[in-house]
């Protein structure tokens, strides 16, 4: 049987705030990828490319549950019944298993920005998926959504977060 390592890259504290609204943020991530699109390929990281999801995610839910979400606490509960009835509907094959990839990266970014802006912490990637780190401890949020959406109902995303709290 083969060994299974993780192997996690050095933690990357976050450079993008946060603490600015939905308009500002998508403002910031267009003009970042204008410049990146310019000849600036240094200006993308994974900080960058979580936003870009999760701004995608935000659109997402907008279109498909007619809601609105911003990166609150607040919208913790309404992810976690977004994810379910997502999940729902990848498992009955109503959403096929490419879209459910897509999704799984757009909610990742969602979830980790919630994270970064209310907990705090840095960002990761490894081998097995994205993630934050809070005070030492990496919590893959990438791996945690893909269960959730493949019908691991353990994996809900309000009791991830309350226990992040804690670190």
């Amino acid at each position: 049987m083969a060994d299974f390592e993780v192997k996690v890259g050095p933690v990357e504290a976050c450079k993008i705030d946060y603490s600015k609204s939905i308009e500002e943020l998508t403002a910031y991530y267009d003009d970042l990828a204008k410049k990146i699109a310019g000849g600036q390929p240094e200006l993308a990281n994974g900080e960058f490319m979580q936003l870009g999801y999760a701004l995608d995610f935000l659109d997402l839910v907008k279109r498909v549950f007619n809601m609105d979400l911003d990166f609150e606490e607040t919208s913790i509960p309404k992810l976690d019944q977004i994810i379910a009835a997502l999940s729902q509907a990848i498992l009955t094959k109503k959403i096929p298993p490419e879209a459910g990839g897509d999704i799984m990266k757009k909610a990742s970014g969602f979830l980790s920005v919630i994270i970064w802006k209310n907990i705090g912490g840095g960002f990761i990637s490894s081998n097995i998926g994205y993630g934050v780190n809070i005070n030492g401890t990496n919590a893959f949020v990438y791996n945690r959504i893909g269960r959730r959406l493949q019908g691991d109902t353990s994996c809900d995303v309000t009791s991830f977060y309350e226990e992040l709290k804690k670190l």
